[in-house]
């Protein structure tokens, strides 16, 4: 029993986000054996079920991996980040998303907005910067990016925004948006969807590449800005290229 329990486990971890019928598949099991095993390993708190997604719960040094992240890549996040600032224009309720190249956004900013975001990391380099007015939407923090994530849209009910600036996971085949993680693709959409105008930031390796979560809001014009310079020809996505 112990030996099943440790390779599902081992996959679990070795692909970091997986489905509960991808397990039975895999290793031949009845899906109210896997269930118990699961049971067993969150009790344990080796993982995490959440809107029948299951995720591994490792030790996490949130800001060495936050850190390192904003370091890779670092030249052309920069880019990005000058290009999407440079649409915020004299707007004052700005979102930016939790997200490396988001984060070098707040260097080309203006100090006097009012700026909200979900990542603890940004929101530190913000008032670093000397940001006079900085929001942090609640919920629960995920620890390696140091954003928070809330299922219960109602915490942002009222909160309408002039410009978002939103990080992405993947931009698949079709053109849809997507994050790894469904509270954090939640949030993203509903920001999307009351957001005068919506940026993204995306490396060109962030293309042809999907995530768990479609954050894709419906009936409006996406702003991509990129790097990405092979033929591009999405009717919901407008891109901006460096």
């Amino acid at each position: 029993m112990l030996i099943i329990e440790n390779k599902l486990l081992e996959y679990i971890k070795e692909n970091k986000i997986v489905k509960p019928k991808t397990l039975e598949t895999v290793f031949g099991l009845k899906s109210s054996t896997v269930r118990r095993y699961l049971i067993k390993l969150e009790e344990k708190k080796k993982i995490e079920r959440n809107f029948g997604q299951i995720k591994y719960i490792g030790f996490i040094d949130s800001n060495r991996i936050a850190s390192q992240e904003v370091e890779k890549n670092k030249p052309v996040k920069l880019q990005l980040a000058k290009k999407a600032a440079s649409l915020a224009k004299d707007y004052k309720n700005v979102f930016i998303s939790s997200g490396s190249s988001c984060y070098y956004v707040l260097d080309f900013l203006e100090k006097d907005i009012n700026l909200y975001t979900n990542s603890i990391f940004n929101a530190i380099h913000a008032i670093d910067l000397g940001f006079k007015n900085v929001n942090i939407i609640g919920g629960h923090l995920k620890p390696a990016s140091l954003s928070t994530v809330s299922s219960e849209i109602t915490m942002i009910d009222n909160l309408k925004f002039q410009i978002a600036f939103l990080g992405v996971n993947g931009i698949d085949s079709k053109g849809s948006l997507t994050a790894n993680d469904i509270n954090e693709g939640v949030v993203k959409k509903y920001i999307a969807n009351n957001s005068d105008l919506v940026v993204v930031l995306a490396e060109k390796e962030k293309f042809n590449s999907s995530a768990f979560y479609d954050f894709t809001p419906k009936n409006k014009i996406i702003l991509v800005v990129s790097d990405y310079t092979a033929p591009f020809d999405f009717p919901n996505l407008s891109l901006i290229k460096l």
